[in-house]
């Protein structure tokens, strides 16, 4: 933990229930499954904050509806929002959110990590 706190007191905000994903009756255990929004988002809801003790989803850092998914391209594009204007962490956090989806998904998928509103113009694209 860092000694001194950039956002000493971050708003923490309640985790969502998570949702039951509905499996096919029959399965092909060669076909290809199709990821969407919500899969990512539990993929990267829990990853903890780098300065607090609290999850990205507790403080709003990441949020479902800011994920895009396009399962046919092999694209998916998370914009994630640093808790404080000028955050030092947005770094940190970009790469731990970039590590979990190329630990997560198919190596056909492209990544790209956005931050949004405080550092609007600085993107992480993946390979």
């Amino acid at each position: 933990m860092v000694s001194e706190l950039i956002n000493a007191n971050p708003v923490v905000y309640e985790k969502k229930e998570r949702r039951v994903r509905s499996t096919p009756s029959c399965v092909d255990e060669y076909a290809v499954e199709p990821i969407d929004q919500l899969e990512i988002f539990d993929h990267l809801r829990d990853i903890k904050d780098p300065e607090h003790p609290y999850s990205l989803e507790e403080l709003k850092v990441i949020t479902e509806d800011a994920i895009e998914v396009d399962d046919s391209n092999s694209y998916v594009r998370v914009t994630f929002t640093p808790t404080v204007e000028h955050c030092s962490m947005a770094t940190i956090i970009g790469l731990c959110l970039r590590v979990k989806l190329m630990r997560s998904l198919p190596s056909r998928y492209k990544e790209v990590l956005w931050i949004l509103n405080w550092l609007a113009d600085l993107n992480y694209g993946g390979s």
